[in-house]
């Protein structure tokens, strides 16, 4: 198992807690680094700033958002990652139907609070609502919303919409590379961890089934196991 430092980037308010569940299931060996998104109003500008609370070098995973920040990662310091972990992410840029649709939620999280927004679209599209955990996992979602803020929604929202394509990253890419995707995720649609695993010529994609986008909340067990292995893997 690699013995480098762990680095977790979360996903859209979302914070360490998110992966508390997930980290239970872990050997106690792995040593882990879960940073908060610093300043910056791009994709580019909070990375770089990220970049400065990192180790030299360390393997790398992250979860929607922090996935997409981790391939920017990549690209800004790839000596740095000694392995990289996709979950329920991809490698598009946004679109513009996208953008506005972020916008939109802006908009609305201004106008009404960031509960609003988390009980009206982030939880019913994420979070399957036959999971056992259900009411737990969405008072954590609403939680970790309200403690990230607006200016730190607003952050987060102008790292998505001007995130690049980094398909050519995980082409170049020569480390471990693992996928994991969610067989029930309405937000990161099945085409797009193909297509990032078409792109890269060291990834192992796995999909799970029995979630929905929250995976490391609904399958914390299978996040875990699948990044276990992803650790033991030799280069």
């Amino acid at each position: 198992m690699s013995v480098l430092p762990l680095v977790l980037l979360p996903g859209t308010l979302c914070d360490e807690r998110l992966w508390a569940r997930m980290l239970s299931f872990m050997p106690d060996a792995v040593e882990v680094v879960t940073p908060r998104y610093g300043k910056g109003s791009s994709m580019t500008e909070v990375v770089a700033s990220l970049r400065k609370e990192l180790p030299a070098r360390f393997a790398l995973a992250g979860f929607s958002l922090g996935g997409l920040a981790a391939l920017e990662l990549v690209r800004q310091a790839p000596e740095s990652v000694d392995r990289l972990a996709l979950i329920c992410s991809h490698a598009q840029a946004d679109t513009p139907a996208g953008s506005q649709a972020r916008q939109d939620q802006l908009e609305l999280a201004r106008s009404r609070g960031l509960e609003a927004l988390v009980s009206e679209q982030f939880v019913p599209a994420g979070l399957r609502a036959s999971h056992p955990g259900y009411s737990e996992s969405e008072r954590l979602i609403r939680q970790m919303a309200i403690d990230t803020g607006l200016q730190g929604f607003e952050r987060q929202t102008l790292m998505a919409i001007t995130r690049r394509d980094q398909h050519d990253v995980l082409a170049a890419f020569s480390r471990p590379t693992l996928l994991l995707a969610s067989t029930g995720d309405a937000l990161c649609l099945p085409e797009k961890p193909t297509s990032a695993d078409a792109a890269s010529p060291t990834s192992r994609l796995v999909w799970v089934e029995g979630a929905s986008h929250y995976l490391p909340l609904e399958q914390p067990e299978s996040v875990a196991e699948g990044l276990a292995r992803w650790l033991r893997q030799a280069e």
